[in-house]
């Protein structure tokens, strides 16, 4: 009878871990925000990307991520957890404390030297799930074994890079062309590995680190506010302030307006003037999308102050007719 017990609760307990390898080979991840170790779609490598991009490097140390889990309970007891050492130094304890829930992710700060990991008290297949990412974000140990108490389970050797960020970043809109062109010069660093370019937190492109431009077409672009950065890649996740350009976009042409308003002259020396109905707002900018100028609850404008050249309007109607719209301003 004990030995059918004993054989029933193995059977019992392979199903259960059968099981949870089937939903996942490493465990099932309740609340996990990110699908897989390889994100395919642009949404999930920009949230990825965002998430680690802040506060993860830091002179010569960089960041170890720790997804730790417990598919069947509320969280690990207090007896064990993971000892992470670097060249002997204590750098505490990731654990998944059992009234914080089933699920964790833990973010180490560590230096470049040996980094070892230690599994601390009883390992429990069925409750201790974790997985260890180093600093480029690639998976480097998952808990798919049982691992013996108070013994080193994984050594690494942290080599953290040097990151640097791009110098004399500049962008322009040109209104005319419906184009955003961006110029940045290179850091001289070989780690870098290319470019990530953002549009309004989406990545839109990956260039080549030997590249200093870019060019959006903003043609098929709704009108609005957009922001473009440029982010250096390295192997590890680094921490640098993000270059960046805001601009009002705008394929509306000059005669899209008629039918509900008028500005005249155009072109314009000294002053414009709105006919129809009373603007409650207007904002003009210039041709590389810069704001210079915001009226509101007037018809008439005064330029007279401005340089010549090509200036968008964006206005806003007292009916909540909203439109956009070049002047020339030539004095």
């Amino acid at each position: 009878m004990k030995k059918l017990f004993i054989f029933l609760f193995s059977v019992i307990l392979t199903m259960n871990c059968v099981n949870i390898a089937a939903q996942n080979p490493f465990c099932t991840l309740k609340g996990n925000p990110f699908v897989g170790n390889n994100p395919t779609t642009k949404e999930v490598q920009y949230e990825r990307q965002k998430s680690y991009h802040s506060a993860y490097f830091d002179g010569e140390k960089c960041s170890f991520r720790l997804r730790l889990q417990d598919p069947v309970g509320n969280g690990w007891s207090s007896k064990v957890g993971i000892q992470i050492t670097v060249d002997g130094v204590d750098y505490g304890i990731a654990t998944l404390p059992f009234v914080g829930g089933n699920y964790a992710e833990i973010i180490k700060i560590l230096p470049s030297g040996e980094i070892q990991f230690t599994w601390l008290g009883e390992f429990n297949y069925v409750r201790n799930c974790f997985e260890i990412y180093n600093p480029s974000d690639s998976l480097i140990f998952k808990s798919d074994l049982y691992l013996p108490p108070d013994e080193v389970f994984l050594t690494y050797q942290n080599e953290c890079v040097e990151c640097v960020p791009i110098t004399d970043f500049k962008g322009v809109y040109i209104l005319e062309q419906h184009q955003v062109n961006l110029t940045w010069k290179s850091p001289e660093n070989d780690d870098i590995i290319g470019f990530d370019i953002y549009r309004n937190d989406e990545l839109i492109e990956h260039i080549p680190p030997a590249t200093i431009f870019y060019s959006d077409n903003t043609a098929e672009l709704e009108d609005g506010d957009y922001k473009y950065c440029v982010i250096p890649v390295y192997p590890s996740i680094c921490n640098m302030e993000d270059e960046c350009f805001e601009t009002y976009i705008s394929n509306v042409g000059i005669t899209n307006y008629k039918d509900h308003i008028m500005i005249y002259p155009n072109p314009a020396t000294n002053f414009i003037n709105i006919s129809g109905d009373m603007v409650s707002e207007i904002k003009m900018y210039n041709n590389i999308g810069q704001l210079i100028l915001t009226q509101h609850n007037t018809n008439t404008i005064n330029v007279s102050g401005l340089t010549n050249g090509i200036y968008l309007l964006a206005i806003e109607t007292s009916t909540g007719y909203n439109t956009q719209t070049k002047l020339i301003i030539n004095h």
